[in-house]
């Protein structure tokens, strides 16, 4: 018999909320009343951004964000606010989409042009780009295919195929610390040495001894050891909106200087130290109405938030609901079968 309740008990009160079932699959629950531990093993079982050997799980962007504000580092990631999708991110990402596209092939000849505008309809994320007008939008998405216009026209004519493109990885760092993230692409030469190109996507090129001072491609070239089995023998950041590539020596990356910088950062994650550090980075801040470095009451800063648990919380019990269902129409159709075959 199905345990699946009447749908006209809805309008009774909600019963106290059920613990997990001995085969370990939720029993239909009012999810808003469910406290703590109500979902047993699929409750987290650690600290925010600590996993199961008890390391801190970092990335470039989390050790970057702790550096430039160890609150805001909180509020995004210990916290896990929602931030606000914005046009220049979406932009970044579109063109990383396509670029990956560009050269995660099985044959070794160059892509057209028209091929690679394809790759960027394809990749086109829209999701920071809601709140402009239909024009901005417009401007945003032709300017993206001048871009690969011009990139496709500066590296059609050296187009190899790469070792690997959008390389994912988990770098342990002693026992304290894993970092996480994935390499744009990895070249390798004629010689089998790798070399590392990690895309840009702002308008302003950098200097090269800012580039050698790069902590994201010196991650890289440790995760590259820890991939492939060898350091890479260059690091390159490819600004592809000017057109131009810096590229350095693995003797100018300070491995070691990285390494250090994601141990003390782990450190003062487990530590909780997360001051704010008030920078001219605050203007644009996702979180400036909650932080206690700005006079505000916070009211809009968690509307987000308040929005985004309710969301999950209804489509929880949406997804729970439709679960029992489906567990029990299973049920009765597996017993009618039986009693058809002892016919």
């Amino acid at each position: 018999m199905s345990n699946v309740p009447d749908p006209s008990a809805a309008e009774q009160p909600p019963a106290a909320p059920s613990s997990i079932d001995p085969d370990g699959a939720l029993r239909l629950l009012d999810v808003d009343r469910a406290p703590p531990g109500t979902f047993g093993e699929l409750e987290p079982a650690s600290p925010p951004l600590t996993d199961a050997q008890g390391r801190i799980r970092l990335s470039f962007s989390r050790i970057d964000s702790y550096r430039n504000c160890p609150r805001k580092f909180r509020y995004a990631y210990v916290d896990r606010l929602p931030g606000v999708p914005g046009p220049h991110l979406s932009f970044g990402t579109s063109i990383h989409g396509a670029l990956e596209a560009f050269y995660d092939r099985k044959l070794p000849s160059c892509p057209t042009v028209e091929e690679l505008l394809g790759f960027l309809y394809d990749a086109w994320d829209a999701s920071g780009f809601r709140d402009l007008p239909r024009s901005e939008q417009l401007d945003f998405y032709r300017h993206a295919q001048q871009v690969l216009r011009r990139y496709h026209q500066r590296v059609a004519g050296s187009y190899r195929l790469p070792a690997s493109t959008e390389a994912w990885f988990e770098l342990p760092i002693a026992h304290e610390a894993v970092v996480v993230g994935s390499i744009d692409r990895v070249d390798l030469d004629d010689d089998g040495r790798f070399h590392i190109i990690d895309y840009k996507t702002n308008r302003k090129v950098q200097a090269r001894a800012r580039v050698a001072r790069s902590l994201q491609l010196a991650i890289y070239a440790l995760a590259c050891r820890n991939l492939f089995g060898a350091l890479p023998a260059s690091v390159s950041l490819d600004f592809v909106v000017p057109g131009v590539m810096i590229t350095v020596p693995i003797g100018d990356i300070d491995l070691d200087g990285a390494r250090q910088t994601i141990l003390d950062t782990a450190a003062a994650v487990r530590a909780a130290s997360f001051d704010p550090t008030p920078n001219r980075l605050c203007d644009w801040c996702d979180y400036r109405d909650i932080c206690p470095a700005w006079p505000s009451d916070g009211s809009e800063g968690l509307g987000a938030a308040v929005t985004q648990v309710q969301d999950l919380r209804r489509q929880l019990t949406r997804d729970v609901r439709q679960l029992r269902e489906l567990e029990a129409g299973v049920e009765r159709l597996t017993a009618e079968l039986a009693d058809d075959d002892a016919r």
